[in-house]
């Protein structure tokens, strides 16, 4: 009983991520968005015992694949297998980011919130049940930031060894993982003394890291490993940098303010309670202008809420790689689509929420000027948030890169931080925390259903004898069958005969009508069309 006890609040984060994977069923053998390029390394390292990275993306990924591997040694190959693999990575990162806050002295109401906020995050949730990269990506960072968090809170070298060693696990992911000691390197400079083993502590894990790219692509490249368009995105952003002029910048403006309508409604409960704790002369009237402002801004350059690429749509999770309404837009949700006014709502409170950071912002910078202490804790978070949040606003954001902010502005918010939270608060944030889970559980669960009977028709159409070149079944579906290194071009090697949609058009040939368990509104359909002008038997 003492030990339950006194992890109570782990284990209630437990019980909740088993029950949400009860609930949504993460079975299917078949790849979502992107995870059917890393499904196809682990087939291959699985099935013919060599390691091969195809040229689609530009990460390192070496160590997502052997994750996904170790899995597959075990169960055998397939999707859910490699599924499991990244929802044992997602109770992970929700155990972090408890921990997290718990090493920053979060008050423990926010902490095991801000844990939960993560969890049912719509974005997180539903690449929990992938194998795309950004859940173990998003681990990583948790623990790497823990351990540089207790690195500054005990001056010991052991924290900082381990933080190294998760550095090296999500270098081998994504290369984005050189921002950690960067991070850490800027924030010994800033909170710790100007001394020779401080400085050592500073420089010597991104010397480690460092040295470490340098050799693994040099290993990766003599044997022929490395994919072509590795570090495509860091030449961008030199590119970038080196041409920087007025579109540009307000390119930056407005994923970055963009970026902070995510965190803040998504964090909404949380925020605002900063902002209802921490007020300032005149702070009613800059927050109302900054919401006003920022929202004319958002509305002008056409990005409400979720406008940012791929993963939380409209009304629901994905990317919708099946056609909708006549074209393949992969924001567009199925049905049904919320309102235009529910989403400027949405922004709205996400931009007014997003105020908290600035008003800790602005407290930090009097705290400089007053030469009043700043806990390390604060300072960390927020270099972080400025380091890996910039790189970004040059190169462009998916919703899915914000992730590991999330959790990192509750340990700005809040970090050694005491206060008592009202009765009132609280239930806001229950009502606000049921209303996203609802949200978030639902549309996973819609998503893992419509592409569980999507391929099920496929499979069944090609029992039926029909080629897979014939068949349009959606993007995983043609890149998993047709993708080819060799070949330019390789998608025109479908000749959609037989093509599945969501919504088919009045001059459309149905020859198939399938249904799909639906918890959020709007239909169930996909309806599988022909086109006998491209049936190479009728020609």
């Amino acid at each position: 009983m003492i030990f339950l006890k006194k992890y109570q609040d782990p284990f209630v984060l437990l019980l909740l991520w088993l029950i949400i994977i009860a609930i949504i069923n993460p079975i299917g053998d078949f790849p979502l968005n992107d995870d059917w390029c890393y499904g196809k390394s682990v087939k291959t390292l699985y099935g013919d015992g060599y390691l091969k990275l195809y040229n689609w993306g530009e990460m390192t990924l070496v160590s997502h694949v052997y994750w996904g591997y170790l899995f597959t040694k075990f169960f055998g190959f397939s999707f859910t297998v490699l599924r499991f693999s990244t929802l044992v990575m997602g109770l992970a990162t929700i155990l972090g980011v408890y921990q997290l806050c718990k090493l920053a002295n979060v008050p423990r109401f926010l902490a095991l919130l801000g844990a939960i906020l993560c969890m049912v995050n719509p974005i997180f949730l539903s690449l929990s049940f992938s194998f795309m990269t950004d859940v173990p990506f998003y681990c990583l960072s948790i623990w790497i930031l823990y351990f540089f968090s207790k690195a500054l809170k005990t001056d010991s070298w052991q924290p900082i060894l381990w933080a190294l060693f998760f550095c090296v696990w999500a270098f081998l992911i994504r290369q984005l993982a050189i921002v950690f000691p960067v991070v850490w390197l800027l924030t010994v400079i800033l909170s710790k003394k100007r001394t020779l083993n401080n400085a050592v502590k500073a420089v010597v894990p991104l010397f480690f890291v460092l040295v470490f790219s340098v050799l693994f692509s040099w290993f990766m490249e003599t044997n022929g490993l490395l994919q072509e368009r590795y570090n495509s995105k860091f030449n961008v952003l030199i590119t970038s940098l080196k041409n920087i002029n007025f579109q540009l910048i307000k390119l930056m403006v407005t994923y970055f303010l963009t970026s902070m309508a995510y965190l803040g409604f998504l964090m909404a409960p949380i925020y605002i309670l900063y902002i209802k704790k921490n007020p300032f002369r005149g702070s009613k009237i800059a927050i109302s202008i900054w919401t006003v402002l920022v929202m004319i801004f958002i509305v002008k350059m056409k990005k409400v809420l979720p406008s940012l690429d791929n993963v939380w749509i409209n009304f629901g999770v994905g990317p919708t790689t099946l056609i909708v309404d006549g074209t393949s837009k992969f924001t567009e949700a199925p049905s049904n689509k919320a309102p235009y006014l529910f989403w400027l709502i949405v922004t709205a409170i996400g931009v007014f929420s997003s105020a908290a950071l600035w008003l800790k912002a602005r407290i930090m910078v009097l705290a400089v000027f007053s030469k009043k202490e700043i806990s390390p804790m604060v300072i960390f978070a927020f270099v972080f948030l400025v380091v890996y949040l910039s790189p970004f606003l040059i190169v462009g954001v998916y919703d899915r890169y914000l992730l590991p902010l999330f959790p990192v502005t509750i340990v700005f918010l809040f970090a050694d931080k005491k206060l008592d939270i009202s009765r009132i608060s609280k239930y806001f944030a229950m009502l606000f925390l049921v209303a996203l889970t609802w949200f978030s559980v639902f549309a996973t669960h819609d998503y893992l259903s419509w592409n569980r009977v999507r391929w099920q028709v496929l499979e069944g159409l090609q029992e039926k004898g029909v080629s897979v070149n014939h068949i349009q079944g959606g993007v995983e579906f043609t890149t998993w069958h047709h993708f080819s290194e060799t070949q330019d071009a390789w998608w025109e090697n479908v000749i959609p005969v037989y093509t599945l949609v969501f919504n088919p058009k009045k001059e459309d040939v149905i020859v198939g009508e399938y249904s799909y368990s639906k918890w959020l509104s709007g239909k169930g359909k996909i309806y599988v069309i022909y086109d006998a002008s491209l049936d190479p038997a009728l020609q």
